[in-house]
C-alpha cells in the first residue's frame, strides 16, 4: 500500500475505534452491523485510492523516463 493509503487507512482505524465509542456511549443507537459495513466500504475506496495512485505514479515514471531519453539524445 502506498504511503497515502498508509495516511487513509491510519484514519479509518480512528474512524471506527470513534464509532465503536459512540455506540457503546449511546447505549446501542449506532448497530454494530452498521458499524462493520461502514468499515469494509472505507476499506474498499482505500483500496481503490491506493490503486488509482499506483496508476497515477506508473503513469509520471513512463512520462518522465520519455523526457529524459529525448533530451539525451539531443
Amino acid at each position: 500500500m502506498s504511503d497515502v493509503g498508509v495516511l487513509v487507512g491510519g484514519h479509518l482505524v480512528w474512524v471506527v475505534q470513534l464509532l465503536m465509542i459512540a455506540e457503546r456511549t449511546l447505549g446501542g443507537l449506532v448497530h454494530p452491523g452498521k458499524i462493520e459495513e461502514m468499515d469494509e466500504e472505507l476499506t474498499r475506496v482505500i483500496e481503490d485510492f491506493d490503486r488509482a495512485v499506483n496508476v497515477e505514479a506508473l503513469r509520471l515514471v513512463k512520462k518522465t523516463s520519455k523526457q529524459t531519453l529525448f533530451s539525451n539524445r539531443q
